[in-house]
């Protein structure tokens, strides 16, 4: 059987502030100073300055650059590049700063290239007194100032701003500054964002909008005024599709199995790693039971990837390794790091790391194998150091295997699904497991992100490190339910049930 190269996403996410993925933390070192957001500074140099040496660390470590299968990725690069220096010409605060980067990043349409504000409390929200978000294709009103007669009802639909219609106000307001809008995902999770300005002057705020309800429309003025941070939260808890989950194995009282893992954070000493390492061993334990259940739900929901080192140990109790020899999914063709100086420092980092915490021998040589390669692509002036599948050896036909698995296994999914998280689903569903809920996220096929401080000190960013060759998925196309959950994704007891009327056929 063709080896299947290391297909993980090293890290997992790190939440920094407006969703960054951050590399693996140094718990002994005291986090470094860091400025203030609202100090008095030349905000256009600032935007110059950060946008520049972002734009440098593309180019520097990247796989894009350098990519013959993505030959619009220079131009790409450029181009946002000079939209933000045409910005930081009238740049004249911090908004202005943050938005023009925000925008850089979106232009790539990928999840690995991202960034995160230090500053945890973020920027002044200004509102008209309600928000909306995604139900479907449509914005509804989901919660309003109640105190304040004069906004739509709640249930009511944008029509359109200023004359502007609503899709469009979407991809302008919404997707221009978090990329990739033509997915799904992308509208569920930050949809609500149509009626908040976080102090982006690149958005001016609508005048008045009509908005459809009870079968007529109506135009309302709307009314911009600040709001404070927890009521803010408040509000938005009312749009959000997030859910609060917990790491578990649980048997439920129909005698099917409930396995919930809301992160595959692969960082030794991450909440992940610390739940996931003795659930694994659990699996073991209990795997007759999870063997010889009416059904096994793998609960994904809250989870936006990590390490895939997970998803193959759960694959591995499930159906067992002569299984998921036979169901494998098509090997990676290659995998081709970037070999620049800054890349092969940080996957020196995570075999230094692992190793002084006795990380598996097979995660240490992984990194051990990369590192020795890309020191050898760089000594030979080469962008990439390319890992190629071994050639399929003669004479490896084996008997069918047995289906150790009773009943069904089922994938649970949200919108939030994203990097080794997808990678769980398209092995688990190889395997024959059936995926439920709602659609994923999506990711490209540049993956192991590593994290650069940008020079004001204000932000950090994270950019890919290799890229896969000859994966099945699809660059940025997401995974879609074979049964999808038209009710409220955060709602356990109700997808519990649903899923008993899956199995039983009512």
């Amino acid at each position: 059987m063709t080896k299947r190269l290391a297909a993980a996403s090293l890290l997992a996410p790190s939440v920094l502030a407006l969703g960054l993925a951050a590399a693996p933390v140094q718990a002994q070192q005291p986090a470094p100073e860091r400025p203030p957001l609202n100090a008095p500074r030349d905000w256009s140099e600032t935007l110059r300055t950060d946008v520049t040496a972002l734009h440098a660390v593309i180019m520097d470590s990247h796989p894009g650059p350098y990519d013959t299968l993505n030959p619009e990725f220079r131009a790409k690069a450029e181009a946002g590049l000079a939209v933000a220096l045409e910005r930081a010409e009238t740049a004249s605060d911090a908004g202005g700063w943050w938005w023009a980067l925000r925008a850089y990043v979106a232009s790539f349409d990928d999840g690995h290239v991202q960034i995160g504000l230090y500053d945890p409390n973020g920027f002044p929200t200004r509102w008209p007194g309600f928000l909306t978000a995604y139900r479907g294709a449509d914005q509804i009103v989901l919660t309003r100032d109640e105190a304040d007669a004069d906004t739509p009802p709640v249930g009511a639909r944008l029509v359109d701003c200023d004359g502007v219609s609503a899709d469009r106000l979407a991809a302008d307001r919404i997707g221009a500054f978090r990329g990739r809008w033509f997915l799904e995902s992308q509208h569920v999770l930050l949809g609500d964002w149509m009626f908040m300005n976080a102090s982006n002057p690149w958005t001016p705020e609508m005048r008045a909008c009509r908005f459809e309800a009870d079968g007529q429309t109506r135009s309302w003025s709307l009314n911009w005024r600040s709001i404070g941070a927890e009521d803010l939260a408040a509000h938005r808890r009312k749009t959000s599709a997030r859910g609060d989950y917990a790491y578990g194995l649980t048997t439920l009282d129909d005698g099917g199995v409930w396995f919930s893992a809301p992160s595959f954070n692969g960082n030794p000493g991450s909440e992940a790693h610390t739940a996931l390492t003795p659930l694994m061993s659990e699996m073991k334990t209990r795997q007759a039971e999870l063997r010889a259940a009416p059904y096994v739900v793998l609960d994904l929901r809250g989870n936006g990837g990590g390490s895939s080192h997970w998803s193959g140990l759960i694959a591995q109790a499930l159906w067992g390794d002569d299984w998921m020899a036979a169901h494998s999914l098509p090997p990676i063709e290659a995998i081709e790091w970037r070999a620049s100086d800054d890349n092969l420092k940080a996957v020196q980092k995570y075999f230094d790391d692992w190793t002084a915490s006795g990380e598996s021998d097979g995660r240490i040589e992984w990194a051990r194998r990369i590192v020795e390669g890309m020191t050898a692509a760089r000594a030979a002036g080469q962008p990439y150091w390319r890992d190629g599948a071994d050639p399929e050896p003669a004479g490896t036909d084996r008997p069918a295997p047995t289906q150790m698995m009773r009943g069904p296994v089922y994938v649970l999914t949200d919108s939030g699904c994203g990097s080794a998280c997808l990678d769980a689903v398209d092995l688990w569903k190889a395997a024959g497991a059936i995926q439920i809920g709602r659609e994923t996220s999506a990711d490209t096929v540049y993956m192991d992100v590593r994290n650069n401080d940008l020079p004001s000190g204000l932000a950090e960013i994270a950019i890919p490190m290799k890229v896969w060759r000859g994966r099945q998925r699809g660059n940025n196309e997401p995974q879609r339910p074979a049964r999808q959950f038209d009710g409220d994704m955060t709602d356990t007891a109700a997808l519990q049930a649903w899923i008993r009327t899956l199995k039983t056929g009512t």
